[in-house]
């Protein structure tokens, strides 16, 4: 049976702030994990353990992948949702 793609992988444990951009893009895309491991690590950061300032650094990564499987509309409301994390 195929893993549901909205849950985490097996042995991937997320911190608060990791944990809460997980739940918001995952109400925006059917992929949340791999946008988040994606633009977290192309802009060095660890996706498990996202600071206030690497947030800031990758939201717009974020809102640019979750745009890009969905629409710009949802790019754009899930951005929104990541600045109000901070």
């Amino acid at each position: 049976m195929a893993q549901d793609l909205k849950q985490l992988p097996g042995g991937v444990t997320l911190g608060p702030l990791s944990s809460r951009v997980f739940e918001v893009l995952a109400r925006y895309t059917a992929f949340p994990w791999p946008v988040l491991m994606a633009q977290a690590k192309r802009a060095g950061h660890d996706p498990t353990q996202l600071t206030p300032v690497s947030l800031r650094q990758i939201i717009p990564l974020l809102s640019s992948g979750v745009a890009r499987f969905t629409s710009p509309q949802k790019g754009e409301a899930a951005r929104q949702e990541l600045e109000a994390l901070l």
